[in-house]
C-alpha cells in the first residue's frame, strides 16, 4: 500500500519577518490611539497599562528581528509562540481599552488566518480557543474606555457586543475548519504536481539509460563472440590453465548479462511478471548477488511470521535489489545484515550496512530523479531502484544508523488475490 503525500507545515525566515511586519503596523495604530488618548478623559491606570503593553510588543518585535538576523532555522512551535504572544498582547491591550467594546477586538481574527495558512490543524485550534476564551473574558473583565463603551453601559455585554461575539465564533470556527482543509489541499495539489515532475523527468533519465544499455549490449555482443573463439582455442592448447577457464566462466558471465538485458526489454514491452512466494524469491536473488560479489560477507534472516506472501515480480526488481545490495557492499562489505519482514499491507527489505552513512548532502538528494554522491557510486543505482519500485507503488527509505552505517528499507505493497 503506497503512503499518501505527506502534507508538511512549515513556517520559515520569511514568513516569521511578514508576521513581525504585521505586527509592528498594529503596534504603530495602537501608538497612534495612545497618542489621540493623551488629552481625553482616560484613567491613569489604564493608560499606564496601554503604554506599558505597547513598550512590551515592541521590545519583543525589536528582538524578533534580531533573531531574524542570526539565520537560525524557524520551527513550527516557534512561530506558534509568536502568534501566542499577538494574542496575548492584544488581550492585554484591550482590557486597558473597553474590552470586547473596543472595535478592534476583531484583530483576533488574524493570529487564527495566519496560523491556519502556515501551520498545521492542531496549532490553528489551539490558537482558535485560546481567542476565543480571551474574547469571551473581555465581554465581562476590562476597564471602560469612554471612547469605545457607551455611558452608563457597565459590564454587561449589550445586544451588539454581543452579536459581535457571535459572529466572531462563527468566523473563528469557519476559518478553523475550512481555511486549514483548504491550504492543506492546496498543499497536496503542489506535492503531488512535484512528484508527478520527478517522476517524469526520472522515467525519461530510466529511459535514456536503457536506449544506452540496449546500443551497448548490441555493440557488446561482436567483441565477446571474438573473444570467446579466441580463448576456445587458447584452452585447446592449455587445457589445465585455471586463469583460462576463470576467463571463461567470465565471459560466460557477460553473456548471460547480456541475454538477462535483452529479455528484461522484452518482458517490459507486454508487462510480464510471474507470481512467487517472497521469501523464496528473496533467497535467489540474495544467492545470484553473493556469486557476483565474493568480497562481501552478508547474512539473510527472515523476521515475517507464518506463510511469507506472494507478490508479482518481474526482473528489474531483482536488479533493485541488487543495487541496494551493492551500495551496501561499497560502503562497508563486511557484516551486511539482510532482512525480509512483511504486514498484512506490504513486504519489506532491510538491508544494513556498517559503512560511513550516507552524507547531508546526499541525504537531500533522497527520491529525487537525479542523485549524485562521488566515491561509491550510489546515483544510477539508486535512481534505477527508485524507479522500479516507483512502478510497485512501493518506496524506499534510506537513514543513518545510530550505530555507524546505513539501513536501506524496501518496502513493496502486497496484493491479495
Amino acid at each position: 500500500m503506497s503512503k499518501e503525500p505527506t502534507i508538511r507545515y512549515s513556517a520559515s525566515l520569511s514568513n516569521l519577518r511578514s508576521l513581525l511586519i504585521i505586527r509592528s503596523l498594529v503596534i504603530v495604530g495602537q501608538l497612534l490611539l495612545l497618542w489621540y488618548l493623551g488629552d481625553k478623559d482616560i484613567s491613569a491606570g489604564a493608560l499606564t497599562g496601554l503604554q506599558y503593553t505597547v513598550a512590551v510588543l515592541a521590545g519583543l518585535t525589536l528582538l524578533s528581528f534580531i533573531r531574524l538576523r542570526m539565520g537560525w532555522p524557524i520551527t513550527d512551535a516557534e512561530y506558534f509562540a509568536q502568534l501566542i504572544v499577538d494574542v496575548c498582547g492584544l488581550s492585554v491591550f484591550l482590557y486597558f481599552s473597553g474590552g470586547a467594546n473596543n472595535p478592534f477586538v476583531s484583530y483576533y481574527l488574524i493570529p487564527v488566518v495566519i496560523s491556519a495558512a502556515v501551520l498545521g490543524r492542531h496549532f490553528t485550534w489551539i490558537l482558535a480557543l485560546l481567542s476565543l476564551a480571551a474574547y469571551s473574558a473581555l465581554l465581562f473583565y476590562y476597564l471602560p474606555l469612554p471612547l469605545f463603551t457607551p455611558p452608563h453601559h457597565g459590564h454587561t455585554p449589550n445586544i451588539h457586543v454581543a452579536g459581535m461575539w457571535v459572529n466572531f465564533v462563527i468566523s473563528i470556527a469557519l476559518i478553523t475548519w475550512f481555511v486549514v482543509g483548504m491550504a492543506a489541499s492546496l498543499r497536496r495539489q503542489e506535492q503531488d504536481q512535484v512528484e508527478e515532475r520527478e517522476d517524469q523527468l526520472r522515467n525519461e533519465q530510466v529511459l535514456a539509460v536503457a536506449g544506452l544499455a540496449a546500443g551497448t549490449a548490441h555493440e557488446l555482443g561482436t567483441p565477446l563472440t571474438t573473444m570467446t573463439v579466441l580463448l576456445e582455442e587458447l584452452q585447446e592448447k592449455q587445457p589445465d590453465n585455471r586463469d583460462l577457464q576463470l576467463l571463461q566462466e567470465q565471459l560466460g558471465r557477460c553473456r548471460t548479462i547480456l541475454e538477462k538485458l535483452s529479455k528484461t526489454a522484452q518482458l517490459s514491452d507486454v508487462g510480464e511478471t510471474r507470481r512467487v512466494d517472497s521469501a523464496d524469491y528473496m533467497a535467489v536473488v540474495f544467492d545470484q548477488w553473493q556469486l557476483i560479489r565474493p568480497d562481501a560477507t552478508a547474512t539473510f534472516m527472515i523476521a515475517g511470521r507464518g506463510q511469507s506472501p506472494m507478490i508479482d515480480v518481474e526482473l528489474t526488481l531483482g536488479q533493485a535489489i541488487e543495487n541496494l545490495l551493492n551500495n551496501a557492499a561499497n560502503a562497508w562489505p563486511k557484516d551486511i545484515q539482510v532482512e525480509l519482514d512483511w504486514s498484512d499491507s506490504e513486504l519489506m527489505i532491510s538491508i544494513a550496512d556498517q559503512g560511513p552513512g550516507i552524507s547531508a548532502k546526499l541525504m537531500q538528494q533522497i527520491g529525487k530523479p537525479i542523485i549524485r554522491e562521488g566515491g561509491r557510486g550510489m546515483g544510477l543505482g539508486l535512481l534505477l531502484s527508485h524507479a522500479t519500485i516507483n512502478r510497485y507503488r512501493g518506496r524506499i527509505e534510506l537513514q543513518n544508523r545510530p550505530s555507524g552505517g546505513t539501513i536501506a528499507r524496501l518496502y513493496i505493497p502486497i496484493k491479495r488475490k
